[in-house]
């Protein structure tokens, strides 16, 4: 009987794997009613274009479900939610939009780089001033909406309890795996723009090792979106959206423009994303990153 309580159990209690399991499983049971029944009517009603809109409305929906299935498990585990890297204290808070800067500038470096060797073009305003205003907003509402969900289902609960199974990098090798392999689903993504994905999730999951949470990830992702898609209207991860700022155009060589993908697939993106790495490194010398709790007994 021992031998075989070791496969589910070892000294921190339930083993990684099986706890990864149960979040699974209690996801998908949360998923599956809205899969069913809510999407379609929703997909009737707005399309499954790639708009603010839709972007807001479906990853409110995740956000929420994504939060009640950690609880649930963090109740399981008898762990605090926060451990799963979204302290609530820290919300919008400086490391937030320490990240957001970050995000912003890597990005406009990239279309810097672009604009030297002119292969991007701004091509003038595409919108008027009031849906300027417009866009803008709603395109930042949706990707803080988009930062929260994908930093949390791949380097918040997923990047937590594989660490506790087999350590961080090695975790963090399979989260952006996963990362980029979801992003390979989107219309005129290139194996090109999935393996600097890999970069930018292994960049990701430093900024975590560093920070010790996701705020900072949850910043950068939103402004490098967020200039990407609306500020310098290039396509984002293959995804070309409307609501965009300018008439802009990438011609040239796919290595420097990244092709249909984007400048995510670009050689630009590779230079920025290790840039920042380096430097991420170099200011946050130590690993902040909290030690997995032991659940709590008793």
């Amino acid at each position: 009987m021992p031998a075989a309580r070791s496969i589910f159990t070892g000294p921190d209690g339930v083993r990684a794997g099986w706890r990864l399991l149960i979040f699974l499983a209690i996801a998908a049971v949360l998923v599956a009613p809205f899969v069913l029944f809510a999407q379609p009517r929703l997909q009737r009603l707005f399309g499954t274009d790639f708009t603010a809109v839709n972007l807001i409305l479906g990853d409110a929906v995740s956000l929420t479900l994504l939060l009640i299935a950690a609880a649930i498990t963090a109740r399981i585990e008898r762990r605090s939610l926060a451990i799963y890297g979204l302290p609530p204290s820290r919300f919008l808070g400086r490391q937030f939009w320490t990240g957001a800067l970050w995000g912003f500038i890597m990005f406009s470096s990239i279309i810097g780089l672009m604009a030297l060797t002119r292969v991007w073009s701004p091509g003038g305003l595409a919108l008027a001033p009031s849906a300027a205003l417009k866009f803008a907003s709603l395109w930042a509402i949706a990707f803080l909406l988009s930062g929260l969900v994908e930093e949390f289902l791949f380097r918040g609960y997923l990047q937590f309890t594989l660490t506790t199974g087999i350590g961080f990098w090695p975790a963090a090798l399979i989260t952006s795996a996963l990362f980029a392999a979801v992003h390979g689903t989107n219309k005129g993504e290139t194996w090109v723009g999935l393996t600097e994905i890999v970069l930018i999730a292994l960049f990701l999951c430093l900024a975590l090792r560093r920070t010790g949470n996701l705020w900072f990830a949850i910043g950068w992702h939103f402004a490098f979106d967020w200039a990407q898609t609306f500020l310098y209207s290039t396509p984002n991860s293959g995804l070309t959206a409307p609501g965009h700022l300018l008439n802009a155009s990438l011609t040239g060589s796919k290595w420097l423009t990244g092709g249909t993908a984007g400048p995510e697939a670009s050689i630009f993106d590779v230079i920025a994303t290790t840039a920042g790495i380096l430097l991420l490194a170099k200011l946050y010398p130590a690993a902040q990153y909290p030690a997995p709790q032991s659940p709590k007994h008793g």
